[in-house]
């Protein structure tokens, strides 16, 4: 892969984890320093696509638990999951979208 094409991955990547951790952060402070829980916590399992390598899905579940709200608690014995605790589920299907398209999808890119 062309270098320049990498660090040009890179660091849109980066540039995409920074504002999701500080949005997070947000959102979580918000919901500590108001009356009202907001949350809706849950636990889901979100397929991997095939071909993910090993360092891959360690980055993935390490950038999952970086981010406030997030816990990766681990994948499925067959490695086609990762289980994950959501302090905001709300929905399910949307969760796993967004965790398929914008992490993974990265994470496959620059890793």
């Amino acid at each position: 892969m062309n270098i320049l094409l990498r660090l040009v991955r890179l660091v849109e990547f980066f540039g995409f984890y920074a504002v999701e951790v500080v949005l997070s952060n947000l959102r979580v402070a918000i919901d500590v320093m108001t009356p009202r829980f907001r949350g809706t916590p849950g636990i889901v399992e979100v397929p991997v696509g095939p071909g993910l390598t090993d360092r891959q899905l360690t980055v993935l579940a390490n950038l999952i638990t970086m981010a406030p709200g997030t816990l990766s608690l681990g994948y499925t014995p067959d490695r086609s999951c990762l289980i994950i605790h959501a302090m905001y589920l709300g929905d399910r299907e949307a969760f796993v979208k967004d965790i398929r398209q914008n992490f993974e999808r990265r994470v496959r890119r620059v890793f």
